[in-house]
């Protein structure tokens, strides 16, 4: 939302985000549409702009509108029909020129069939759809966005060799990963990498141990791997094979559950959390 205001005709003009989840359906009203004076108890001296009058001439960003409450849905349209704004307690509308970028995680055509969503509302709103795509359908540009948050880390200095050294190390954990948590996971996970550097470079290679020591996300496992003893190396304990015959046995039965875990666990006469570190 922000890349598209600052290359439109509007980039001069001012740039607001609002959250429409973060705020009780009150609060985000008088801050959205402003009051006047002596609107409610408690209001500010001389009344106070809401949102929309301070996006005047540039872009107004709603985030999780999908949550906004569907009084105010009806308010906003009025906004983006009249291109006017109501201050609450006020009599006389004020004029606007605002764009309005609105984001959500919901299927709002869901929200329109249960009622959560106004139809009319959604056809004003849905000029132009960008359908983001998870960081894992998009695994060629992993690299590029690994780099410029490398950069952004280093303020005004170049990235450091060895920073070069290990983002280039690193580039294969980072490409086969799922990324649960998109970029910022990826912002997360590098800022991490660049602070334990010497931990994690062996030459010119992800040492494994200090991988799972710092980034145990990307090993795709929760055990660290251990030093190699030649002496243990040779003997297979009992002990040992009757975890692997474990292993083998909980996993067949959770195949065999579809992957249902409170299914697998009553079979396997178990309770899920007990499953779950299990199958950790």
């Amino acid at each position: 939302a922000q890349g598209i205001h600052n290359v439109s005709s509007r980039q001069r003009g001012p740039f607001v985000a609002i959250n429409c989840a973060a705020f009780p359906e009150s609060l985000l009203e008088s801050e959205l549409f402003g009051y006047q004076e002596g609107a409610f108890s408690g209001s500010r001296k001389g009344g106070k702009p809401g949102l929309l009058e301070a996006a005047h001439r540039g872009t107004l960003f709603l985030d999780e509108i999908g949550d906004m409450p569907v009084s105010l849905q009806t308010r906003l349209l009025r906004v983006l029909q009249e291109r006017e704004v109501l201050r609450l307690g006020a009599t006389e509308p004020i004029s606007i020129d605002i764009r309005i970028i609105a984001a959500t995680h919901q299927d709002l055509s869901q929200a329109i069939d249960a009622g959560g969503f106004r139809s009319d509302l959604y056809y004003r709103l849905n000029i132009l759809r960008l359908q983001t795509v998870p960081l894992r359908e998009r695994s060629e540009d992993i690299a590029l966005i690994a780099r410029d948050i490398v950069h952004r880390l280093n303020g005004d200095n170049p990235p450091s060799p060895l920073q070069a050294r290990l983002l280039d190390a690193l580039l294969p954990n980072l490409m086969t990963y799922h990324w649960p948590g998109n970029i910022r996971e990826l912002e997360n996970i590098i800022e991490r990498a660049t602070l334990s550097a010497q931990d994690l470079l062996q030459g010119t290679a992800i040492d494994d141990l200090g991988l799972a020591l710092v980034i145990p996300e990307l090993l795709n496992r929760q055990t660290l791997p251990q030093a190699p003893d030649p002496a243990a190396a040779a003997i297979t304990d009992l002990k040992s094979v009757a975890k692997e015959k474990e292993k083998q046995y909980v996993q067949q039965m959770l195949k065999a559950c579809d992957g249902n875990l409170a299914q697998t666990a009553t079979r396997l006469g178990i309770s899920r959390s007990t499953l779950w570190r299990r199958l950790q």
